[in-house]
């Protein structure tokens, strides 16, 4: 794996702790992800990642795919 990038995205949708492990399941699967954390109470998804393999929009599709709103944060 390359150079590991740490980014956070606001998700929406989540209500429960089982909300964040289907994410947290989800983006697991993906070529080149590293960690990631879901907090559904802050609705902060924070994951990091091989930028050579993913993208923010790879990391937003995911979480979509998994029935889920999301955008990046700034910063």
């Amino acid at each position: 794996m390359g150079e590991k990038i740490t980014r956070r995205f606001e998700t929406t949708g989540m209500h429960c702790p089982s909300c964040s492990m289907l994410i947290k399941m989800s983006l697991a699967d993906l070529d080149g992800m590293e960690s990631a954390d879901v907090d559904h109470r802050t609705g902060i998804t924070t994951v990091e990642f091989d930028p050579d393999k993913l993208s923010d929009d790879d990391i937003v599709g995911e979480i979509v795919k998994a029935g889920y709103g999301a955008k990046p944060l700034a910063g």
